[in-house]
């Protein structure tokens, strides 16, 4: 009898590393925005503000947000940096604006989902089989739906295919939501730094 040692990194564990991760960015956020000053127990944590400001610019910029970040790779040829940044600078909580961002980003993934659902549909098959269970989309969808936001073009195509292929989307959701939400804190923790280190020097 011969016994085999999986020494594959199992999805339960990377989900658990996402999730630790995204608890890290949270409690950052929650104790003065400041890198990692949640872990040194020097600082005095500051109050958690989740309110949502109801005035014509922020509605405008969180609209112009979550819109941007549906669009495709291809089509983010211009940048929101000043909206975005105008939005913090008005004390606008950036574990809000991170969770929205990661909501547009799914969305939009989800449609480039159904365009291939679409393209399956309209050609009948005609590309081949649906993926089976040894599939690389199934037997390393952990590893590539966390890429998909941080690989651009290839990402959107990532999609286009599992829609074609017919892929659970139940299974993939959560890995593509922790890594929008990592992909949004990693402009909006530099973007905040760099705000508070300017209001500091003034």
């Amino acid at each position: 009898m011969v016994i085999r040692l999986n020494n594959k990194p199992k999805k339960e564990i990377i989900v658990a590393l996402a999730i630790l991760v995204f608890v890290v960015v949270f409690i950052n956020f929650s104790y003065g925005y400041e890198p990692f000053s949640a872990m040194t127990f020097f600082d005095e944590p500051t109050e958690l503000n989740l309110e949502i400001p109801d005035d014509n610019f922020t509605r405008f910029a969180l609209a112009v947000t979550f819109a941007y970040d549906m669009l495709p790779t291809i089509a983010q040829q211009f940048s929101i940096s000043a909206i975005t940044v105008q939005l913090l600078m008005t004390g606008f909580s950036p574990i809000i604006l991170a969770v929205i961002s990661a909501i547009g980003l799914l969305a939009g993934q989800m449609i480039l989902y159904l365009v291939g659902m679409f393209i399956r549909k309209v050609h009948k098959g005609s590309f081949g089989d649906i993926a089976g269970n040894h599939h690389f989309l199934h037997k390393y969808h952990f590893l590539i739906y966390f890429a998909v936001p941080f690989v651009g073009i290839l990402g959107d195509g990532a999609m286009v295919y599992s829609g074609h292929q017919r892929i659970n989307p139940i299974r993939i959701i959560p890995f593509l939501f922790l890594a929008d939400l990592a992909s949004t804190a990693r402009w909006i923790i530099p973007t905040v730094a760099e705000l508070e280190i300017a209001d500091a020097i003034k």
